[in-house]
């Protein structure tokens, strides 16, 4: 397991201590040290006369491991030197710049393999762009200012921006053939089903492996501390924008599932969902606040929505013509994939097709069943939760040959874990440290 730039590289400097030849000559030396260790502990600004130094100290560790900075954000790699993680800050626009100028050879160099990959598989770059531009269209004006500023300082135009942003959400479509297309799937639990009752989430990203794998060197957690509402993160390959995980500065969790199976209906004049969990981040506080948001605004396309904060977590289920609020089981567990769950209301009968048989999609059920076993009911921790995630969908679990992405949170420690799948170990980042 590692953890985000709070390791060790650059120590604090400590004052070193002399031989003493004799107590007589140094103990007033002595006394006088300890003195000033000990005043400057306890932020005495009469003693040292140096803020600045201290308030390095009290930074040190936050930015060990920080690579480059460009007009006040900040980039960082994981202690494994595996993912980045960008802090910016600022207007949309600034945010955008900071972003493109932080890391614009991996943006080239991502833009010129998955255009390139769409290219081979068919679609030519006037198609990509044209999907490209319905997608900007969808999304709000904060998401396409952000876009403006990538393209002012990346070395890419904007039209590349775009079609950067599109690469992944379009790549899946031309190469499904797995067993579980496009699945995704959630896990969160607390109170009895944990060791301490803390709340823990997973979430499996589920699209292509063999296709996406070679893709997870440019996945990121990027961190945006607007000049309005929340600070939040968005955990993506870089140049995508949209957001399907996202975890707040007040520890609110939100992940999104495709839920096509249950309604396959489109709507494309409407707000992109991806559009609406940004918002719902940026803007709400509390579980009941993103909740009420998300639900006042008719969906686009058929999505389960998981929101989970230190307490609760629930679950969204959204077709394209209403919404309801799933709870959890009463001692603390909620799993979610990509069908809505009955008993279903009764005015979507005829409106929302069965779930699949157990046979056909079994990971539902797997994660119920293998959290309330002995094995693990009672004993979720971190560690547990990466076991439980570990398990394919033949063996209790939601793993299949499209798991790409995964990732844990803990709403209450704004701590959040990573994994490329079949691509790097965990990868842990503390986002208490990169908010505000």
């Amino acid at each position: 397991m590692s953890s985000i730039h709070f390791s060790d590289d650059k120590k604090k400097s400590g004052v070193k201590v002399m031989k003493s030849y004799g107590l007589r000559t140094f103990l007033p030396v002595v006394l006088c040290l300890v003195l000033l260790v000990v005043l400057s502990a306890y932020g005495d600004d009469s003693v040292s006369g140096n803020d600045s130094n201290r308030a390095s100290d009290a930074r040190q560790s936050a930015d060990s491991m920080e690579i480059s900075t460009f007009e006040g954000g900040s980039a960082y790699r994981t202690v494994d030197d595996i993912y980045w993680v960008l802090n910016l800050s600022g207007s949309w626009g600034e945010m955008g710049r900071q972003y493109g100028g932080l890391v614009a050879d991996d943006l080239k160099e991502f833009y010129a393999a998955i255009t390139q990959d769409i290219a081979n598989r068919g679609m030519d770059s006037e198609e990509l762009l044209e999907v490209a531009e319905a997608l900007t269209a969808s999304l709000n004006s904060n998401m396409r200012e952000l876009m403006q500023g990538m393209s002012e300082t990346s070395g890419l135009t904007y039209d590349q921006i775009q079609q950067l942003n599109a690469g992944m959400f379009t790549l899946p479509d031309l190469v499904f053939s797995e067993k579980f297309p496009d699945s995704c799937s959630a896990i969160a639990v607390w109170g009895d089903y944990t060791t301490d009752g803390k709340l823990i989430v997973g979430r499996n990203w589920d699209m292509d492996r063999e296709s996406m794998k070679k893709y997870m060197k440019y996945l990121a957690v990027v961190v945006f501390n607007p000049n309005f509402g929340n600070s939040f993160a968005d955990v993506h390959p870089l140049g995508n924008i949209y957001i399907e995980t996202g975890f707040n500065e007040k520890g609110l969790f939100i992940e999104l599932n495709n839920g096509s199976e249950s309604d396959s209906n489109y709507y494309d004049d409407r707000k992109n969902s991806v559009a609406v969990l940004a918002e719902a981040l940026n803007q709400c506080s509390t579980i009941d606040e993103a909740v009420d948001y998300i639900s006042s605004i008719p969906a686009d396309a058929s999505y389960i929505i998981q929101v989970a904060d230190s307490e609760k977590c629930v679950s969204i289920e959204r077709p394209t013509f209403d919404c309801r609020v799933r709870m959890a089981e009463p001692d603390g567990l909620l799993v979610a994939y990509n069908s809505f769950i009955p008993p279903y209301p009764e005015d979507w009968q005829g409106r929302v097709s069965d779930p699949p048989t157990f046979e056909t999609d079994p990971r539902y059920e797997n994660l119920m069943k293998t959290a309330n076993s002995d094995a693990y009911y009672g004993k979720f921790n971190v560690d547990v939760m990466k076991q439980l995630m570990s398990l394919d969908a033949a063996h209790g679990g939601a793993v299949h040959n499209g798991t790409v992405l995964q990732v844990i949170a803990v709403p209450a420690d704004l701590m959040l874990w990573i994994h490329g799948y079949d691509y790097s170990d965990w990868q842990q980042i503390d986002l208490s440290r990169l908010f505000g």
